[in-house]
């Protein structure tokens, strides 16, 4: 509070048109300059001011400090309910600042309270005409004051503009207060609380109005009986003069008349003190009415923010349970990829135990068969292997024809197996070559020691074969199998989900897929069974020994024996890739137990994990089947090969049974070398350290591939006690959101019935207070009409009509009252 914010309001006050101007900061006490000013931002809000006449009372407003404080606060009640327009805030009502002391500015507005009370009001009336609809011209005219005075103006809406709310200061920091407001219409809230409001104010108004008339009504009577006063004693002057000039009967007849004069006075005193005090008790009882009602209106204002509050409060909830159908959709979806990527796991596993069980059954047959090597009947166990493996052939067969519906599926495979099946027959040549230049190597002098070694050297690689062929076909076996039971499951699956037609229409396309398939796998036997011949009758020749060259020899085995070195590199770099997805895995899985560790803590936080750990999960979910299917696709191309080298042997059993004589000693003399080598061992060192290398390559790879399912394995186990808790902790999380939005629902019913009780309650006290107004109105009205006729049957009884200048006056005081 400064001096130049005082004169620079006194000077935006002064820019208006008023009429009387403001010279002192004090004048603004009475109220009138702050209501024209205001009358000219909005003319219809500040009516109730501007309309009863403020000339009527220009004097007696400017004497009785009373009427000031009426004007006072009906002026800021005014400033409190006008509506501003956005983005400012809807009302003044919402400033922190306490209300001003208003006797003391009606009093004494010099006074330090009564000045700062006065310059609150005073800020008021200047923040409302700036933020007003139609500020321009209010902006205009402080433009064209003084620059310190526009400072200062400034200063005092910034302090105004302090006191709001926070977000109301933030939405008009960036704006400046002397901005014009865009020219839009204010539509006011459609609420029965601010027109019960406004007509209960305006009503005040009139009742205080009415109290200020009367007050008027007694000042006039309190002159016009002090007026009677002198009168009486000029009379009683006069009299006394009277009576000393005069005789005694002009001076009964005087001293009557001023008698009568004086009592009717008297009467017409104790009247308007009965109506004042009257007045002033209707004043009272409007005016506890009146704080009773502001405090309603309080209290329904809480309780408005209360319901925006609680509305708001329930679209939050709303949001919140369509958030969580969605994570419960989104849940379910990946709870059926687990669900499938278990069923996988468990086919896997069980491919893993079979392959553990063959890799066992060959390392038996391995052993047998070093075992019957060192016996004579080795040709004898030889055709009873191979008339058992021709039934087990056969029976393989039946099972292929079977399961062909099964292997169409796989046509996108069969260019990759295609191309691995080439590689193969190119390493089969090489070894055939290499046979070949081996049997024929060597001069003429060794040639039976040689020769020995030869054949005992074929006699092992052949024992290598037939002991990989026993593995292959029980690994073939042991595939059909379970090819037979998936196939079997998916059937049974398929017929109890989908419907008959669908069934049938299913059927009928797997019985054709499987006559095609039949019908191309019968040529590709018959294809495969004519290069058999073709490349039996190529082994037979390399084994009678002709042709062949010890050098082409070695440099095939050293070729052959780098590509053994690049696959066993391979293998290395694969298994330590699955090392590291192993150590990955252990990490993502140590982080969910932790994620799940938190279910209690923030529902939200284990949502986001559970559906980052799912995401992962099914990523290496998706890399380890991608795996397992090239995995499946090598294993078809060995039991591909191994059945190639099956139906070799057979052909070599047919040419064993139609050749003579001949051959049989031929074999028989073959076998004797076999046995000699065996017992003297290779002298050659290329080819032994060759074989021997082959030899610890094939063991490598045996232990690199049981390390792997030991690794798959472990994985399996932990992927396996990871699901379930993830599924346990999704329904942890849906029973508690399901609980906390009953309890909502529940909490928002209480909240809905105690508001319908409270509207109803609202309802029956209007009506009452309404019916109150009414009675109290027509009680007014009775006694002034009351009171009009005793009067009226006074004067016509007692006395003739007045013809002085007070009687005159009191004549139509009473007549202005009777009408109103």
């Amino acid at each position: 509070m400064s001096r130049q914010e005082k004169d620079a309001l006194v000077a935006y006050v002064n820019s208006f048109k008023l009429s009387k101007p403001v010279t002192d900061f004090a004048q603004l006490s009475d109220g009138k300059a702050l209501t024209e000013i205001m009358s000219t931002v909005d003319a219809t809000h500040f009516k109730n001011v501007t309309s009863r006449g403020i000339s009527s009372f220009t004097g007696a407003s400017s004497e009785n400090w009373v009427l000031r404080m009426n004007t006072l606060k009906r002026l800021y009640r005014l400033l409190l309910s006008f509506p501003l327009p956005a983005p400012h805030p809807s009302s003044l009502s919402l400033s922190k600042l306490p209300e001003p002391p208003f006797p003391v500015i009606a009093k004494s507005p010099a006074t330090r309270e009564g000045s700062q009370g006065l310059l609150q009001i005073c800020r008021f009336c200047l923040a409302t005409g700036v933020w007003a609809s139609g500020n321009e011209r209010v902006i205009i005219r402080i433009q064209r004051l003084k620059e310190e005075h526009m400072a200062e103006l400034m200063k005092s809406i910034e302090q105004i503009m302090e006191s709001l709310p926070a977000e109301h200061q933030s939405a008009q920091g960036g704006a400046s207060p002397l901005k014009p407001s865009p020219d839009m219409s204010y539509s006011p809230p459609l609420s029965s609380l601010r027109a019960e409001r406004d007509k209960l104010l305006q009503e005040n108004d009139d009742f205080r109005h009415q109290c200020e008339q009367m007050m008027e009504q007694i000042s006039d009577l309190s002159s016009k009986f002090e007026e009677a006063k002198e009168e009486r004693d000029n009379a009683m002057k006069r009299l006394t003069e009277n009576r000393t000039e005069n005789g005694g009967s002009t001076v009964r007849a005087r001293e009557s008349v001023g008698s009568g004069e004086t009592e009717r006075l008297k009467t017409d005193l104790i009247k308007a003190e009965e109506n004042l005090a009257r007045s002033e008790e209707k004043l009272e009882k409007q005016a506890s009415v009146l704080s009773e009602l502001s405090k309603q209106i309080e209290d329904y204002k809480e309780q408005a923010a209360e319901a925006t509050r609680l509305k708001d409060q329930l679209d939050e909830y709303r949001h919140t349970s369509e958030r969580l159908r969605k994570s419960e959709n989104v849940i379910e979806k990946y709870r059926k990829k687990l669900e499938e990527s278990a069923s996988l796991r468990r086919e896997f596993r069980d491919l893993e135990e079979e392959n553990a069980s063959l890799v066992n059954t060959n390392s038996n047959l391995e052993a047998e068969l070093k075992k019957a090597n060192s016996s004579k009947t080795l040709l004898d166990n030889y055709k009873a292997q191979i008339s058992s493996l021709e039934k087990q052939t056969v029976q393989q067969v039946t099972e292929i024809a079977k399961l062909n519906h099964h292997l169409e599926l796989s046509q996108s495979q069969l260019e990759t197996l295609q191309q691995q099946y080439e590689h193969h027959q190119l390493e089969l040549q090489i070894n055939q070559e290499r046979l070949k230049e081996i049997e024929l190597s060597g001069e003429a002098s060794a040639e039976s020691v040689k020769g020995k070694n030869i054949y005992g050297a074929g006699e092992v690689s052949l024992d290598d074969e037939i002991g990989g062929v026993e593995g292959s076909k029980v690994d073939t076996k042991t595939d059909l199998r379970l090819k037979i039971k998936s196939l079997q499951r998916e059937l049974f699956d398929l017929k109890q989900s989908a419907p008959e037609s669908y069934r049938i229409v299913a059927l009928e396309t797997l019985l054709e897929d499987a006559n095609k398939s039949r019908d191309r796998y019968q040529g590709e036997y018959l294809k495969a069974h004519r290069e058999g011949l073709r490349l039996q009758a190529t082994l037979e020749q390399i084994r009678s020994g002709r042709g062949g060259n010890n050098s082409q020899t070695t440099a095939a085995l050293k070729q052959r024996l780098d590509e053994v070195i690049e696959e066993r590199d391979n293998l290395l770099k694969e298994n330590q890739e699955l090392e590291e997805a192993k150590a990955g895995l252990e990490r993502s899985l140590q982080i969910v137990k932790t994620d799940l560790s938190l279910v209690g803590k923030d529902q939200r936080e284990i949502l986001a994990s559970l559906r980052k750990s799912v995401e992962n999960d099914a990523s290496d979910l998706e890399r380890e089947r991608n795996d397992l299917k090239e995995q499946v696709h090598i294993l078809k191309e060995k039991d591909r090969h191994n059945l190639e080298e099956i139906k070799k042997i057979l052909v070599e059993k047919i040419d064993l049974q139609t050749a003579g004589i001949d051959q049989r000693e031929r074999a028989l003399e073959r076998e004797k070398e076999f046995s000699g080598f065996g017992t003297t061992g290779p002298v050659q060192d290329i080819p032994t350290e060759t074989q021997q290398r082959l030899l610890d390559l094939h063991e490598k790879n045996v232990i690199l591939t049981t390390e792997l399912g030991e690794l798959k394995e472990k994985f399996e186990k932990l992927s396996a006690s990871g699901g379930p808790v993830d599924h346990v902790a999704f329904e942890q999380a849906q029973l508690s959101y399901e609980s906390q939005i009953m309890n909502l629902q529940s909490e928002l019913a209480k909240l809905k019935q105690n508001k319908t009780v409270l509207q109803n309650q609202h309802k029956v006290e209007q009506q009452l207070m309404l019916s109150a107004w009414h009675n109290l109105g027509q009680r007014v009205v009775r006694e002034h009409l009351y009171a009009a006729g005793t009067a009226a049957g006074k004067r016509s009884q007692g006395r003739p009509q007045p013809v002085a200048w007070l009687g005159r006056q009191r004549r139509i005081q009473e007549g202005a009252t009777f009408a109103r």
